[in-house]
């Protein structure tokens, strides 16, 4: 009877070692570019959607995940994502375009359908992938003016940049592509307002 009881206190104490030797978790967030912060308030004159944001399935993990060349996925060790990729993508996409035009309005989706802006901007992401040291965004977006339900605009978007190794340069990468899918939509967005 003792020897199973120290089998039983042995078992629950090596249990107990190995999950203390566990590397902590890490979580990452999605960055906005860079900005210069200026004094003041500015009139906000253009009320402009983003969303909804449609992220594969496959990239709805909180571990971080990559695909491999024989579309098998790759978890990246203990690195995890802080929130739901695509409200992050939103988050992200919202600040980068109100740092171009401050008068910008931008409402993140869902909105209240009372409260619907005049134009959204709707993106589907086709890839969003690292693979060796590069990190590849592929999507389709759409501007929308929604007062007369007419599509302005459809656009593709394709970049590839260096992703490193790490997860932290990974997540760098992905934030300096939706950077420059910003750029893009941004362009679209000042034709609008001109």
């Amino acid at each position: 009877m003792k020897l199973i009881s120290w089998s039983v206190c042995l078992l629950v104490l090596s249990q107990l070692c190995s999950c203390q030797s566990s590397p902590p978790k890490q979580y990452f967030v999605l960055t906005a570019q860079p900005s210069v912060i200026e004094a003041g308030s500015t009139s906000l004159k253009h009320d402009i959607g983003i969303g909804p944001i449609d992220v594969p399935e496959y990239l709805n993990f909180t571990q971080m995940v990559y695909q491999l060349e024989d579309g098998s996925l790759q978890r990246i060790g203990n690195s995890y994502w802080a929130e739901p990729l695509d409200q992050g993508i939103s988050r992200i996409m919202s600040m980068n375009l109100s740092q171009s035009d401050h008068s910008r309005k931008l409402v993140l989706f869902p909105w209240p359908v009372e409260n619907t802006p005049q134009y959204s901007v709707t993106i589907k992401i086709m890839t969003l992938n690292r693979d060796n040291n590069n990190a590849r965004l592929n999507a389709n977006w759409e501007l929308i003016d929604n007062h007369v339900n007419r599509h302005i605009t459809q656009q593709n978007f394709t970049a590839i940049t260096n992703a490193g190794t790490t997860a932290a340069e990974m997540v760098t990468a992905y934030s300096d592509l939706l950077a420059q899918l910003s750029q893009q939509i941004d362009n679209a967005l000042q034709q609008l307002t001109d």
